[in-house]
């Protein structure tokens, strides 16, 4: 016999992450880690000293928001089929 759980391994993360009662979803700090080779790092290091800013900076600043955009982008058009793909 499998027991199983009254909430999701997700939900639970999310109950246990929770710091103050009565805290949405939507307040919860969400992380993640990337790994990237010496090539890569190199390369937005560069990047970022033009900028003046830190590697970390321009992934929270630039990197992950346009990642994020061009993925709802993408997946708009994937959603309806009728509108262009080319946005501006």
């Amino acid at each position: 016999m499998i027991a199983q759980s009254s909430l999701s391994s997700y939900n639970k993360t999310i109950h246990f992450r929770r710091g103050k009662p009565g805290q949405r979803e939507s307040d919860l700090n969400h992380k993640f880690m990337q790994t990237i080779g010496d090539e890569m790092f190199e390369e937005l290091e560069k990047i970022a000293t033009e900028k003046g800013i830190r590697v970390q900076t321009l992934l929270r600043a630039v990197i992950i928001p346009e990642w994020v955009q061009r993925k709802r982008l993408s997946k708009n058009s994937r959603l309806n089929p009728t509108k262009s793909s080319d946005v501006k």
